[in-house]
């Protein structure tokens, strides 16, 4: 069974745009060994990924991800079972969306009200998506 999750959190001030690329390189290799497909948007201030792949994979990696020191406060704001991957041809894509920000920043610290608006942003997100 595939699941995708969509979470969001806040990127820790240190972190720069060489340690994004560094976190985009990492999750294309490690994503392809594990058949994880999903986008990385970032803002200033915050990440917003979507996730896809099996169950019990989407488990392990979010238990990691959670955990990393790069960003705090994780979110989640969306995980349901899927039939068909939206990033399938992504093992980890990154979009950058400033002109986002205060919707981002909105969204993490009120969260979603319902599965429709947690949709909604991802597809407000991959607007301006490759």
């Amino acid at each position: 069974m595939l699941t995708r999750v969509f979470y969001i959190s806040e990127i820790v001030e240190s972190v720069t745009d060489i340690d994004v690329l560094v976190i985009l390189g990492v999750a294309q290799v490690n994503n392809r060994r594990l058949d994880v497909t999903g986008m990385l948007a970032q803002s200033d201030g915050h990440f917003a990924q979507v996730l896809e792949g099996r169950t019990d994979v989407m488990r392990t990696l979010l238990a990691k991800i959670a955990t990393d020191p790069r960003h705090r406060e994780m979110r989640s704001l969306l995980q349901d079972s899927i039939e068909r991957r939206q990033f399938s041809r992504w093992s980890m894509g990154l979009v950058r969306r400033d002109d986002m920000a205060e919707q981002m920043k909105t969204l993490h610290r009120d969260g979603c009200t319902n599965n429709a608006q947690a949709r909604l942003m991802i597809q407000q997100l991959m607007a301006s998506a490759p």
